[in-house]
């Protein structure tokens, strides 16, 4: 017990001090115990196989992949519309809409989704995004109070109990003391904690609009877009692309194939979402039919000898602007992105066919800048330095970004295909996943770990993440926090240290009324979660805390709530979370802010819970 608690001692001091990563400190630990003989083998890497860890790493999963289906950044779109241009109403809708986020995905995954709408709706507002950003941060932390998936250290309270044979809580019941909190938190950020927060200039984060602005800016987008309808006489009726060589001979750049079908239901154009169109970036094998609709990227020439040859009605695309590159150009699937001639490139001073060219990467060249000026053509010969704007899927972008030498890719692909702000058929499937998830959570007939690995995947199949975009999800650094310090908790049990630091615990507050054994454990987890891992904390208390309150002949519910509360309160330093961390520098916050606007909410989460939790969750 001796070797545990001084093991136990130099792991708190490391997270504290920050000198070391939190997951090489949580590794240490583990290993350490392992290696001086307080665990076995089995028992050291207990952690791995615990299923909270599956069941977290599950969530990182369902999380990317509500955000890559368009579903937090059309939610961001929402609440700036709903905003009207009003300041005060946009923060109300920023905390609601970062709680109800973070209830079902995790709370990094939220804040990282929706910093850069905020920023760019403050901007809209010609507001300091200053004055939004930590109220962000935390209504996540609130939000994550309203279900048990909401924050990880609701998962780790609710095993400690099912491994102490007790009563877990159910999926909503968090919620019972989370609704409040949330409600006293709109109320205090409107109304007080904004008038806290600094009127900072922040860095604006270039968002999709401004993005698109930009290109069409540099590359004269708007120009050469046409729409071509196949006319039922036209000889490119059961031809595919690749038979007509639209791109490689012709230099005509299909954009879209839309069929000749009704394309979105009455129900979709209500709530409007949009369906997905399969031939958003066309399949070169597939047959024309009469009436499709094409879009079109080209000059006139070329489409002019698209015409001639092919008998198809043309007309030109008059307003190409933000709205029609989004609607037609961009998707969750399709992306465009400027291509840089890498000073060693190997197609430095080669001649390429843009269509030719196209067909080996799977991408559309759309436009070349040469010294920031637009060159037309379809061939070239390379120089160092050209632009390249093209059109491709997001993950063949991303494989260009990691593997190829020769081009440089501008910008972060990965962050701006969460951006496009439309809610297609993936969307759907990801909206009807959750609604399973949270119907077997309440229902109850799978664990929730079987739960949230059958939402996640059904969310791969239903493709609105594939299987290398869910490993990189996945938060590692949490996973390895969580799975190193879950030994320690098994140490402090099986050395009878939980049980000392209980009885020490009972020594002092045991003859007091319980609700004094309520604050203390309240204070204790808080502050613990100012300076280490809010999840490490709730992993070193929970043993410690379920033990205590049975010892005491109390009900462990309310203890173990209690500690699931205070563990979310990390409001008072900018590395109590890694929200918190997020929206620092984007916001460009001081320590100091933290602690002037977090230390009245600690306050308000301390009196509400005292007063509320023994209510809802009596003693005995």
């Amino acid at each position: 017990m001796t070797i545990t608690f001084i093991i136990l001692g130099i792991t708190i001091i490391l997270f504290i001090s920050g000198k070391i990563r939190p997951d090489i400190v949580a590794v240490t630990s583990m290993m350490a115990l392992s290696m001086t003989g307080v665990l076995t083998t089995k028992e050291t890497f207990s952690g791995f196989s615990n299923s909270s860890i599956i069941l977290i790493a599950g969530l990182f999963i369902v999380g990317e992949a509500m955000s890559r289906t368009g579903l937090t950044s059309w939610l961001g779109n929402k609440i700036i519309t709903l905003s009207k241009n009003n300041s005060n109403r946009l923060l109300v809708l920023i905390i609601i809409g970062s709680a109800i986020l973070s209830a079902f995905m995790s709370n990094t995954g939220t804040v990282a989704s929706l910093m850069p709408v905020i920023i760019a709706a403050a901007w809209r507002l010609k507001t300091s995004a200053s004055k939004m950003l930590i109220p962000l941060s935390f209504a996540a932390a609130t939000g994550g109070l309203l279900t048990l998936t909401g924050t990880p250290t609701n998962i780790v309270t609710n095993q400690a109990m099912i491994d102490g044979g007790v009563q877990e809580f159910g999926f909503f019941e968090f919620a019972y003391i989370g609704v409040p909190l949330l409600v006293l938190t709109v109320i205090y950020m409107r109304y007080f904690g904004q008038k806290l927060l600094p009127d900072n200039e922040s860095r604006k984060l270039e968002d999709i609009d401004e993005s698109i602005q930009n290109i069409e800016d540099s590359y004269q987008l708007y120009e050469g877009f046409w729409r071509v309808r196949i006319r039922p006489s036209s000889s490119a009726i059961g031809k595919t692309i690749k038979q007509m060589q639209l791109g490689s001979r012709m230099g005509v750049n299909i954009i879209k194939i839309i069929p000749h079908e009704k394309k979105t239901t009455t129900l979709l154009k209500k709530v409007g979402l949009k369906k997905s169109d399969p031939n958003e970036f066309p399949d070169l094998d597939r047959e024309l039919h009469a009436q499709d609709e094409l879009i079109v990227n080209c000059s006139e020439n070329r489409i002019n000898r698209f015409i001639q040859k092919y008998n198809v009605a043309a007309t030109k695309q008059e307003e190409v602007d933000g709205d029609f590159i989004k609607e037609n150009v961009l998707s969750d699937e399709v992306g465009i992105c400027e291509m840089i001639v890498a000073p060693k490139s190997s197609y430095k001073g080669r001649h390429i066919n843009t269509g030719r060219f196209g067909d080996k990467y799977n991408l559309q060249v759309m436009a070349l800048n040469r010294h920031n000026k637009r060159i037309r053509g379809r061939e070239f010969d390379l120089k160092e330095g050209d632009s390249l704007l093209v059109r491709a899927k997001w993950e063949d972008i991303k494989a260009i970004q990691e593997e190829s030498r020769d081009f440089l890719i501008i910008g972060s692909p990965e962050e701006l295909s969460k951006e496009v702000g439309k809610i297609t058929r993936k969307g759907v499937i990801s909206i009807l996943a959750m609604v399973f998830m949270v119907t077997m959570f309440i229902w109850g007939p799978f664990s929730s770990a079987i739960t949230v690995i059958l939402t996640a995947f059904i969310m791969v199949m239903g493709g609105c993440i594939n299987m290398n975009q869910s490993y990189r999800a996945i938060n590692w650094n949490v996973i390895i926090i969580m799975a190193g310090m879950i030994p320690m908790g098994v140490a402090l049990q099986k050395t009878g240290g939980a049980k000392y630091i209980a009885d020490s615990m009972i020594t002092v507050l045991g003859d007091m009324h319980p609700t004094y054994f309520l604050a203390g454990i309240f204070l204790i987890t808080s502050f613990l979660s100012q300076v280490m891992s809010n999840t490490a904390t709730a992993i070193l208390m929970a043993p410690i805390v379920l033990v205590a309150s049975i010892q005491l002949g109390y009900s462990p519910q309310p203890f173990m709530m209690a500690l699931a509360v205070s563990a979310s309160t990390a409001f008072l330093t900018p590395f109590g979370t890694p929200t918190n961390t997020m929206v620092m520098n984007a916001g460009n916050y001081k320590f100091t802010d933290y602690m002037k606007s977090g230390s009245i909410l600690l306050l308000i989460f301390f009196i509400v819970s005292i007063v509320m939790i023994p209510i809802i969750w009596p003693y005995h």
